[in-house]
């Protein structure tokens, strides 16, 4: 062993504190200065070991299936708009949380009815945005009776400070009862100035849904969506199926009509050609009676059958029966 080996190995020991065995915990913990993201839906008394799926922790008002005349519009709008906006490059998320930050940096959710976003090949379970960026370009409220305030009033400040440029409250129920309205109401805000302000019908009682290229009505119970474009009203799946059996029950009744025109002409056709036929048989006749009257003269006033033959057209035969009689 060299001698620095040996002074290293048999250095005396001093009373010096060893420095602490950093272990897995401490080695990851956070710095005490970067605070731990707390979704705002945690309930005060869990901290720590938190579900941090957004699903998670639900409110019973939240966990509230969408049930009756509320999810039943609410399944009828999606599935009506799908194929619409799937060619516009969009879709609607249906019964999906948002989540978003409130004003002290917390992340929160809510749960719109419909969430109007550009189209995905697999739409997410929720949307952040902290991952999209950008807020939805249409929100979609149905209002119940639990609802009917949040929808139309609470709503409207915090849709504005996310930046929501369209929101769309349909008012189905009456306040406070299970009923749904006579006539449906319909309230489309838009974002102005930093404030959501509601907009008025055109003349014929539309609203106009810009990011979606629509214009909507209520007319009673029902909702009717026309293309802005075109003006072409769109049907769901059993009004387009109800319209394409009339197209082609129209066109068995045109082909039937037209089957029905031809045998007519074909028809009117052949009386034509049996009266034709019929007045030729009856010129031939009168025809036939004058020239025998003709050579009944001429046989008596005596003249050549030959002669009486090239003037009446009647055969030397004919003639001959007729000068027996």
């Amino acid at each position: 062993m060299s001698a620095y080996a040996f002074e290293k190995t048999h250095l005396p020991k001093r009373n010096l504190p060893f420095p602490p065995i950093k272990t897995w915990h401490t080695r990851f913990d956070l710095p005490k200065t970067q605070k731990i993201d707390r979704p705002g839906w945690i309930p005060p008394e869990i901290t720590d070991n938190w579900e941090t799926s957004p699903y998670a922790y639900q409110t019973e008002e939240e966990m509230m299936p969408q049930g009756g005349a509320h999810g039943q519009l609410s399944s009828y709008l999606s599935e009506l708009l799908r194929s619409y906006l799937e060619k516009k490059e969009l879709m609607l998320l249906f019964d999906s949380f948002m989540l978003y930050r409130d004003q002290n940096n917390i992340k929160q959710r809510i749960g719109p009815d419909l969430l109007l976003m550009p189209l995905q090949k697999t739409a997410p379970s929720s949307y952040d945005f902290d991952i999209e960026r950008l807020p939805p370009k249409c929100l979609v409220e149905i209002t119940s009776p639990e609802s009917h305030e949040k929808d139309l009033d609470q709503n409207l400040s915090l849709y504005a400070r996310l930046g929501i440029k369209t929101y769309l409250v349909i008012d189905l129920m009456e306040p406070h009862l299970e009923k749904v309205r006579e006539q449906i109401q319909l309230h489309l805000f838009r974002l102005v100035s930093g404030h959501l302000v509601e907009k008025t019908p055109d003349k014929k009682g539309f609203l106009t849904l810009p990011e979606m290229g629509l214009k909507i009505k209520a007319q009673g119970q029902q909702i009717i969506l026309v293309d802005k474009l075109t003006g072409e009203v769109l049907l769901d799946v059993t009004e387009l199926k109800e319209a394409l059996e009339s197209e082609v029950e129209k066109a068995k009744e045109a082909k039937r009509q037209i089957e029905q025109e031809k045998q007519r002409a074909d028809i009117a056709e052949q009386q034509a050609k049996s009266a034709e036929q019929r007045a030729q048989i009856a010129f031939s006749d009168g025809e036939q009676k004058k020239a025998l009257e003709t050579a009944r003269k001429m046989l008596a006033k005596g003249f050549d059958l030959a002669d009486i033959a090239e003037l009446t057209g009647l055969s030397i035969e004919e003639l001959a029966t007729l000068s027996k009689k």
